[in-house]
Parts: structure tokens; C-alpha cells; sequence
């Protein structure tokens, strides 16, 4: 009888833990930013990931400069919203913002601001340059509110590098 009251304990908690998943999955709806990258390699061989997260890199080095926090976590609602935001300039060659309440709404945010780039052969580190140089992006960078983002960097069918940055402060 102990046996089958040990396996019957041992199944309910697995079970638990398939039903609710493990404790570490509680917020697989974030992940860290890096803090740092390899900045040395040739920006042409890495992959769109890599770069999303070069120019995190840098985005928050503008932060840290201006003396703000950084941007510590990625969150997938709001990175998603920008991949979709990127492959939609990308097919359709509608470079325009989206209403950023869209991005309040569906990601539970309190606020929101985008920034937009395109064009031949940019590298995240001419991303951030041209944005900063302009007042709005550079606010949006620059925004105390932000706490977590979304990036894409994506191709369009002429060979032009899309780059979509969604900041957000989540409620």
C-alpha cells in the first residue's frame, strides 16, 4: 500500500507540473537583454537575432550614457509585435508608425513609443546614430518610461534593412 501511495504522489506532482509547468517557465514571457556582444565582428555575417540583440546593446549604452537604467528584458508580446510590424513594411513597403495604443492594449502596457529606420546596408550602431540625431526617436530612446522591448531587423525585397524597436513600460 506505501508503494502505490508513493506512486500516486509522485504521479499527481507530475502532473501538477505538466498542468502549471515548472517554476522557471512563470515568466517565459521575458528574457534578458544582453549586456554586451561581440562588437569586432563583421555585422554582415551575423544573423537577425544577433543583431536584434547588438542593437539592444547599443540602445542601452545611449541609455547609460544619458545617465538612464537600462532596458533589462525583452518581452515577447512586444517583440512579436514588432517582427510583425517589420515583415508588414517589409512586404508591403509602407514604412509609417502603427498607433502605439495598439501596443498599450494588446501587450498590457502603460505606455509605448516606436522607432523606425530604413534603408541599404545599416549596421545597429548607424540605427541608433540616426536616431538619436532625430528629436522624437531620440525621446522614445531616451524615455525613462521604457522597461522592456521588442526589436526586429528584417529585410525587404529590394535588400534595404528594416529596423522596428518597440519600447514599452508594462503595468
Amino acid at each position: 500500500m506505501r508503494h502505490r501511495t508513493s506512486s500516486l504522489v509522485v504521479s499527481l506532482c507530475l502532473a501538477a507540473t505538466a498542468l502549471l509547468g515548472p517554476a522557471a517557465t512563470a515568466h517565459a514571457g521575458t528574457w534578458p537583454v544582453p549586456t554586451s556582444t561581440d562588437s569586432t565582428r563583421d555585422v554582415s555575417t551575423l544573423s537577425s537575432a544577433q543583431l536584434e540583440d547588438l542593437l539592444m546593446v547599443e540602445i542601452n549604452q545611449a541609455r547609460a550614457a544619458n545617465g538612464l537604467r537600462e532596458v533589462r528584458v525583452f518581452d515577447s508580446c512586444t517583440d512579436k509585435m514588432a517582427e510583425k510590424w517589420g515583415r508588414r513594411i517589409a512586404r508591403t513597403g509602407v514604412f509609417a508608425h502603427r498607433d502605439q495604443g495598439d501596443v498599450v492594449d494588446r501587450c498590457h502596457g502603460t505606455w509605448a513609443g516606436e522607432t523606425l529606420v530604413r534603408g541599404t546596408g545599416l549596421t545597429p550602431a548607424q540605427m541608433i546614430e540616426l536616431w538619436l540625431d532625430s528629436p522624437g526617436h531620440r525621446e522614445i530612446l531616451l524615455s525613462r518610461r521604457a522597461d522592456r522591448a521588442g526589436v526586429a531587423i528584417t529585410r525587404d525585397g529590394q535588400g534595404r534593412t528594416i529596423g522596428v524597436v518597440n519600447l514599452v513600460r508594462h503595468r
